[in-house]
């Protein structure tokens, strides 16, 4: 027996997962106090054993673990059962990490929970994947603002918060006049360049509450929350002014371009902020048969 134990601890001692062990409690701060953790532990977060004996497991913890995570480790704690989350923690260093976190009750031979045993597998860079391939589904790659997809989401839920709470808010439809006179003339790269240059120029001349996508094409919405059509009305005269008067200079070459600018406020009578965004477009496409450059609000 002893033998057999020596091994398994050996086994534990080694593993590439972390393995830690706590008392059970006490549940409340200061937290269940460490007893044990592998040469895994050690590795990955740069603390000592000697530095986290004794300690809880709450000091490695961030504000990046969700709520929810956190509560589903409480309850397992608190009702003796196991729990299985994905926590984010820091390392000694200050450095993020993912983890793939298994919690099981360990019981005495009167049945009673004595310890808890905790397995984490790294998982950080499974997560680093797959936020940033979620970021690219939401992202325009090319100007790195909002998509359609993901503008879409932002409008909804500005509309849901309209109806909930009453907030008006407006839209601005925006389109680079005589753009394919630029790519015609100067080629595509500087197509892109001009592209990305009036995101970066959107971004940086409109407010900060205010939320910028390219939708396709030279076609741009802006979502400008808690504002009424005046409002609207003069961020986007202001912008179609500064736009007009900014110059994108690549390659020697000094390129002047104006943005045809349509106008919409929320409606009570819009089923959805579709409907909104239908008038913002109907306004752009005014501004544009009137001689583009120009700033359209008409309601319809």
């Amino acid at each position: 027996m002893k033998d057999f134990d020596f091994e398994f601890k050996d086994i534990v001692e080694t593993a590439k997962d972390v393995v830690i062990v706590t008392k059970a409690e006490p549940i409340n701060e200061p937290g269940p106090e460490i007893i044990y953790v592998n040469q895994a532990f050690t590795e990955l977060t740069g603390y000592s054993k000697e530095e986290v004996i004794g300690k809880t497991p709450r000091i490695l913890q961030s504000k990046g673990t969700s709520e929810k995570a956190k509560s589903l480790i409480r309850k397992g704690l608190e009702d003796k059962v196991a729990v299985r989350v994905t926590i984010k923690n820091y390392s000694k260093a200050g450095k993020a990490y993912w983890l793939d976190l298994s919690i099981t009750p360990l019981f005495n031979d009167q049945g009673e929970v004595t310890h808890i045993v905790s397995i984490q597998r790294d998982v950080t860079e499974y997560i680093d994947v797959q936020n940033k391939l979620k970021l690219l589904s939401r992202t325009d790659p090319l100007t790195g603002l909002m998509n359609r997809r993901m503008f879409d989401e932002m409008a909804e839920k500005e509309f849901l918060r309209y109806k909930n709470e009453n907030i008006h808010y407006s839209l601005l439809a925006l389109d680079i006049d005589h753009f394919k006179l630029i790519n015609d003339k100067y080629g595509h790269p500087i197509g892109d360049y001009v592209l990305t240059s009036f995101s970066s120029f959107c971004e940086t001349h409109i407010r900060s509450q205010d939320k910028v996508a390219r939708i396709g094409g030279e076609e741009f919405c802006i979502i400008l929350p808690a504002t009424n059509k005046a409002g609207a009305i003069e961020v986007a005269e202001k912008l179609r002014r500064e736009i007009s008067n900014a110059r994108f200079s690549q390659n020697d070459h000094d390129i002047a371009i104006t943005v045809s600018i349509g106008v919409s406020e929320v409606k009570e009578s819009d089923y959805d902020y579709v409907a909104m965004l239908k008038r913002a477009d109907e306004n752009l496409y005014r501004a544009k048969r009137k001689g583009r450059n120009q700033v359209y609000s008409l309601d319809s």
